[in-house]
């Protein structure tokens, strides 16, 4: 299906930067801070083992539930999504134009890495690697390929960092968003979608608790597409059973509900990730995001020690934290 769409990217959302200004007040807590990257981290991880798995064939396999990740991975390459989350950190403190910094970044990591590249992001980066540029690339794809239908998450899995580089300036956070999701993900609702889990994030690290139908309320006055408001107001109690339905696996919608089903969760933040990745699916992403709002909502010192100690390069990744927040 080809798409018309060239509205372009996001370029603000006044009413949820609203909604971020005005929550919290107090000092960004450092320990959720940390949280976010070494959550993606964790989630990431946990999920790698059972990626396209159905929720029945996890039970055979793990009947207590996947609560372990493999040590081997501390010594393994990054996978996708927090590669490019830890790329996208650096380039938002070390980079002087963030998204044209991002887009090499991307191409320098596919060619001597890549490990776990989706077919759409890996393609997009052949176009930046050819001069196409961003967002250029990515709106070749879209009007070439795109639909409603299958915009995926491959944005929505690394987005984080902009949330920990601007906290307390939401204009600038939407905008970057936008703009970083695009460097591979032309599609508004994947725009969107990142732009409302970071909104979350960003309130989380300022000390408020954010609550969803606000959250629904400032997007759907900001214009954000009708579809990602329906999924927004249907997020289920049991976030299992959606997950599991292997119709939507890799959608960003989907993605995004689940994120936003953490905000919420009862239990601890193992309890909430085991939850997730179990229920089968795109398992590795849908627990990194999902572990990216979990540490920002409980701090890294709810996250297994078990599982930090399997996470590749650790210094580079609280390097890249603290750099974040220091810039702003």
């Amino acid at each position: 299906m080809t798409t018309t769409d060239d509205s372009g990217p996001v370029g603000h959302a006044p009413h949820l930067a609203k909604l971020i200004e005005t929550s919290g007040g107090g000092p960004i807590d450092t320990d959720r801070a940390s949280g976010v990257l070494l959550g993606l981290a964790a989630g990431n991880l946990l999920g790698l083992p059972v990626e396209g798995v159905g929720r029945d064939t996890i039970r055979s396999r793990y009947p207590q539930g996947i609560r372990e990740i493999d040590p081997r991975e501390v010594r393994r390459p990054m996978d996708d999504d927090l590669a490019q989350a830890v790329d996208l950190a650096e380039a938002l403190t070390h980079d002087p134009d963030p998204v044209t910094g991002f887009a090499n970044r991307l191409v320098k990591w596919r060619n001597e890495n890549g490990r776990g590249i989706g077919i759409m992001t890996s393609t997009v980066i052949d176009y930046l690697e050819v001069g196409l540029g961003a967002p250029g690339a990515a709106k070749a794809f879209w009007q070439e390929r795109g639909s409603p239908e299958t915009q995926p998450n491959g944005a929505l899995m690394r987005c984080a960092p902009v949330a920990l580089r601007y906290p307390m300036q939401s204009a600038q956070l939407i905008a970057q968003t936008a703009t970083t999701c695009a460097v591979t993900h032309y599609a508004p609702g994947a725009q969107w979608s990142c732009i409302v889990v970071n909104a979350a994030i960003a309130m989380l690290l300022r000390g408020a608790e954010p609550i969803r139908d606000d959250l629904v309320l400032a997007a759907s006055q900001d214009g954000a597409p009708a579809e990602l408001i329906s999924w927004m107001l249907a997020i289920p109690d049991d976030i299992a059973q959606r997950i599991a339905d292997e119709r939507v696996s890799g959608h960003t919608y989907l993605c995004m509900q689940t994120a936003l089903w953490c905000l919420d969760a009862s239990g601890t933040l193992e309890e909430a990730l085991v939850r997730i990745v179990s229920a089968g699916g795109d398992t590795d992403t849908n627990g990194a995001v999902a572990g990216a709002v979990l540490g920002a909502r409980y701090g890294a010192a709810a996250i297994p020690e078990r599982w930090l100690h399997c996470v590749p390069d650790r210094k580079r990744i609280d390097r890249a934290t603290r750099a974040l927040l220091n810039a702003g």
